[in-house]
């Protein structure tokens, strides 16, 4: 992924529209983004991941925060981000959630987040989650992966440098996402802890079973039950001890309930002997009440035989109320005939009225239409010569633009003009300042070397040794030598006068030659003006052309805008005439239609008044053949007759069933008294007395054996439940006797707990090959930058096994052969080697993405540690990873950065608030 254009609005810093245009860049080598500290530079990287991702580069920062408080309240936020990839140029343009003016009235109103991808085919994506799904799919990376890979942001990675295990393994954690390594050691240790807890929960809940087992103090095997609730038995004994008495309780609890059964018989034999004789007691006093409601019941059968007789002579009333009935149900068809008869009537008027208030309507366009149709023909023919002046209006407009542009273009030259003319005097008051600067540095070296040559003798004086020779004359004595003055200058200073007045000569020179240059482009410039006043046909000279200018603009606008009129009249009359010629036939054609559907509504109308007329005589004729008005009354007769049938037949229905009831009864009566008569002839030598002694003895004998069964009952089914629930708490014990072991072993495996060996946790040792491979790709950076003496290593060895390892970091010092922390690194190898962990990560993310084509990233900051001889050597490691097709923007407001990058974009921050980026080459 490349950048070729960046377009920011309202943007964080950028109060106004910025616009950068990256692909000048570039497809290769470094470029500075520079700016003092808070202008802006990191926000170009946050834009560019925000148009892609829709979120900031840095985690403390959020789309809420970009909007730019020095920005007018109608510009908008947004950015817009031309990029290519693999060949392919797409745009993408995104936009915050907003405050906007409202349309109307005062106020504002919420915008929310928009996106819109343009792909290289034209096809657009404007919902915004689709719109990232997309830039993730095209690129083969998210957010994440992108910041890993395209920003190297030096802050982060000196604390990744520097941290000590623990602090490493949770920054580890974010950079390569091995959460679910720990929340999987969590999760084992927590495990571990319910798995122990449930050991000793079923340890306390076997106790509490122990202590639940029943037993009879006075038998023996009482003792062995205390010993097993003191704790003193061992599991298997306390089982076998519970299996003997559940035994012992099962024979005596079966002994019991023989001897219970043995009762229950002989109290069955009494309890039928007492039977027997309550039998006889009802049986008497059954005659003695059977007797009494035979007589009642003979009673009333005389009565009930009377009613039935005179229901059955009601019968000839029920038979002519039926054959009323099937007369008027014959007849109920004729009803329903008579009222379709009726609705179609009304249908047929209903119908009626409908065309009535059609042909009414339509009667009432008619005329009307005929009016519009001969007007729009007056007004076509009003329009016959439309558009016969619009190519000669176009000519003159054309012409008129034509000079209008010329009228900007002098405007533009005068302005540059008054710019060249006062860079020129600019220009001639540093020449001249120049010029007299030679003039001193010349008479100055003059002077200096005059003083120098004249004061030689001095100079050669001080030199000589009696004895030796002298290097003019050869005299070994020297009685008087010459004295050199005080004020003499020495070689140096005349060598540097004389470099002095050399370097003001040279400067003179080019201030010369700047200002001849500048004063032809003057005179160029001059005579180009007088040439555009004398085809403007302005008649002044270019001082009183400014004036001139308005007016003439003022004019020439005028007059486009009265030709811009005329044209768009003509052009309407076109248009008006070209609708016209379509619209005229397709009315008429109307109007046409129109009249025809009046005249079939008119036949339409009488034909219906027609029918109306002989359905109405039809059924005045069918309602006199009838005897009610309608089906409802007849229906209503029908259901009184129904009634009254349905009563005279329950009536006799009812009478005859109450004869037949009560003369079954009386039949019934009399066979009952004679058979209970016939059953008392029979004697019975049974004692009342002595039964019910015998029942007294055996049921207070069988209560007795009830109480005790029911107490070897209670004990026994108490200890049957005690003893399953033992042996099943005995088996789940064992189950978690086993999975505690295992667990145990797993979770310290998986949390770094094992004792005697070094503290390395699963998270750590995913983390720990993740570091080797980033190392291994750190060193080929870090021996370059710093000239083959570092070399970045991680610690194999614990210092101890109480503490948190494996992500220790050592570095090799290869000119003095010593391995020692990394935190013993000065300021600037410190960078450099957080440099190189960055870029290592950098490349194995890229790496791991598969096929992702990123020719883009960006350093953020660091350099300003860094000596001249680390400089040189990061520059140099930067400008390799700049090979091939990388572009590498580095953010950083150091200096001498200026002076190595010739590629910048410059960040200015505004006096009146806001900031601004342009782009130098």
């Amino acid at each position: 992924m490349r950048p070729l254009k960046l377009i920011l609005s309202a943007f964080g810093p950028y109060a106004d529209r910025t616009e950068l245009d990256l692909d000048a860049l570039g497809t290769n080598g470094l470029y500075l983004i520079t700016g003092i500290t808070g202008a802006g530079k990191t926000c170009i990287f946050d834009a560019i991941t925000y148009a892609l991702y829709g979120e900031a580069s840095g985690n403390s920062r959020d789309s809420s925060m970009f909007r730019s408080k020095y920005a007018k309240s109608e510009v908008p936020t947004e950015v817009e981000l031309t990029f290519s990839y693999d060949g392919k140029t797409y745009t993408i343009k995104r936009s915050p959630e907003q405050e906007k003016p409202k349309a109307r009235g005062e106020g504002f109103t919420t915008q929310k987040p928009a996106a819109e991808l343009t792909y290289p085919d034209g096809r657009v994506l404007t919902k915004p989650k689709e719109v990232s799904n997309a830039i993730q799919e095209i690129m083969g990376i998210n957010r994440d992966q992108f910041m890993q890979i395209a920003m190297i942001a030096q802050g982060d990675f000196l604390k990744v440098l520097l941290a000590s295990t623990d602090d490493r393994i949770a920054i580890f954690r974010q950079l390569f996402k091995t959460q679910l390594y720990k929340n999987l050691q969590e999760k084992l240790k927590q495990e571990f802890k319910d798995v122990n807890d449930q050991r000793e929960t079923a340890k306390n809940s076997l106790k509490q079973y122990i202590n639940g087992i029943y037993s009879d103090e006075t038998d023996v095997l009482s003792i062995e039950i205390k010993k097993a609730k003191a704790g003193e038995l061992p599991l298997s004994e306390t089982i076998t001890v519970l299996k003997t008495l559940i035994e012992n309780d099962a024979g005596a609890e079966a002994s019991l309930n023989a001897e219970k059964d043995t009762l229950d018989q002989l109290l069955e034999v009494v309890n039928g002997n007492l039977g027997k004789l309550e039998e006889r007691k009802k049986a008497e006093d059954a005659v003695l009440a059977k007797k009494n409601c035979l007589s009642e019941e003979e009673v009333n059968l005389e009565r009930l035989q009377k009613e039935y007789l005179e229901q059955e002579a009601k019968t000839h009333e029920t038979e002519a109320a039926s054959t009323e009935k099937t007369k008027l149900e014959a007849e109920l068809p004729r009803y329903d005939a008579l009222k379709q008869l009726a609705e179609l009537i009304q249908s047929l008027q209903n119908s009626m009225e409908e065309k009535t208030k059609d042909f009414a309507g339509k009667s009432e366009d008619y005329s009307p239409g005929i009016e519009a149709v001969s007007a729009l023909k007056d007004e076509l023919k009003s329009l016959s010569n439309a558009g016969e002046n619009k190519q000669k209006l176009s000519f003159l407009k054309d012409k008129a633009d034509s000079k209008k542009g010329h009228i900007t273009d002098l405007a533009k030259d005068l302005n540059d003009y008054t710019d060249k003319k006062n860079k020129y005097t600019a220009l001639q008051d540093k020449y001249l300042k120049a010029s007299r600067e030679s003039t001193r540095a010349i008479a100055e070296y003059e002077a200096k070397s005059k003083a120098f040559l004249d004061e030689q003798a001095g100079i050669i004086a001080e030199t000589l040794e009696d004895g030796k020779p002298c290097p003019v004359c050869g005299s070994t004595k020297h009685p008087c030598c010459a004295r050199k003055s005080e004020y003499a200058p020495t070689e140096d200073q005349v060598k540097q006068a004389k470099s002095d007045a050399e370097n003001a000569s040279k400067d003179a020179q080019a201030k010369s030659e700047a200002c001849a240059a500048c004063k032809a482009e003057l005179s160029a410039a001059e005579k180009s003006i007088k040439n555009q006043i004398a085809a403007l046909e302005l008649r002044c000279n270019k001082e009183e052309a400014g004036i001139r200018l308005e007016e003439a603009f003022a004019l020439v606008n005028n007059e486009i805008n009265d030709l811009t009129a005329a044209i768009q009249a003509e052009n309407n009359n076109i248009t008006r005439k070209a609708v016209l010629e379509v619209d005229i036939p397709k009315k008429e054609n109307d109007l046409e239609i129109l009249k025809k559907d009046l005249e079939n509504l008119d036949k339409a109308i009488a034909g219906l008044k027609a029918e109306i007329q002989a359905k109405t005589g039809q059924l005045e004729s069918d309602r006199k053949t009838l005897r009610f008005d309608n089906k409802e009354e007849a229906e209503n007769r029908i259901s009184e007759l129904d009634t009254l049938i349905s009563a005279r037949k329950e009536s006799l229905k009812n009478a005859e069933k109450a004869y037949n009831d009560t003369d079954k009864a009386v039949r019934e009566l009399k066979s009952a008294i004679k058979s209970l008569e016939e059953q008392l002839i029979e004697k019975t030598e049974l004692d009342e007395e002595t039964e019910t002694q015998k029942k007294a003895e055996y049921t207070a004998k069988r209560q007795n054996v009830e109480n005790k069964a029911k107490l070897i009952h209670t004990r026994l089914t108490s200890n049957e439940a005690t003893l399953k629930n033992i042996e099943e708490k005995a088996g789940d014990l064992e189950n978690l006797e086993r999975r505690y072991i295992w667990i145990k072993a797993l979770s310290n495996t998986a949390n770094g707990n094992i004792p005697g060996k070094e503290k390395i946790m699963l998270e750590t040792y995913i983390q720990m090959t993740f570091f080797d491979r980033i190392i291994a790709r750190a060193n080929t950076r870090l021996m370059v930058m710093s000239g083959g003496q570092y070399e970045l290593k991680r610690r194999k060895e614990a210092e101890n096994n109480r503490s948190q390892t494996g992500l220790d970091l050592d570095v090799i010092d290869h000119y003095n052969g010593t391995e020692r922390s990394v935190k013993t690194l000065s300021g600037g190898e410190s960078f450099i080697a957080s440099l190189s962990l960055a870029l290592g990560l950098s490349d194995e993310i890229q790496s791991s993405a598969g096929g992702v084509k990123l020719d883009t990233m960006f350093v953020d900051e660091g350099f300003g540690s860094l000596d001249e001889d680390s400089l040189d050597q990061a520059m140099k490691a930067l400008t390799g990873l700049a090979e091939g097709n990388r572009l590498v923007g580095i953010i950083s407001h150091v200096s001498e950065l200026k002076n190595r990058i010739d590629k910048q974009i410059v960040v200015t921050k505004n006096q009146t608030g806001g900031s601004s980026a342009v782009i130098v080459l």
